[in-house]
């Protein structure tokens, strides 16, 4: 019984597909850290960069997976590059932010002392 057919692929060829899917996923970068740090009062800088990074980064991998040949043998039918470009901006764009966020969230909830208001006095 052979089970290289029961197990991924792991093939990254470098094609339409990956290319696509690689331009989208810079181009996701810049779009999730700007709405990142437009939506939400950020304290922590680094957090969130890295936050967004690894969520477009696993956007980048999970699209390359489910269109590209990094599960399967063969790529997904009908699938073209700038539908996986457009699709890859939009999908890690999302991701990042999400992941961004959710970084910034759990670091505020560690650290409350820099995420609460500060209290005015008046004399």
């Amino acid at each position: 019984m052979d089970l290289s057919q029961f197990m991924p692929a792991l093939q990254v060829p470098i094609d339409g597909i990956f290319i696509g899917d690689f331009w989208g996923f810079l181009l996701a970068l810049p779009v999730a850290l700007f709405l990142a740090f437009w939506m939400s009062a950020v304290k922590n800088r680094t957090a969130v960069v890295v936050g967004a990074f690894a969520g477009a980064l696993l956007g980048f991998i999970i699209i390359l997976g489910w269109v590209g040949t990094l599960i399967y043998d063969t790529p997904l039918p009908d699938a073209n590059p700038v539908g996986v470009f457009f699709g890859s901006l939009f999908f890690c764009s999302t991701l990042g932010l999400s992941g961004a966020i959710i970084l910034d969230l759990i670091i505020a909830r560690n650290n409350r002392r820099d995420y609460r208001r500060q209290v005015v006095v008046h004399e």
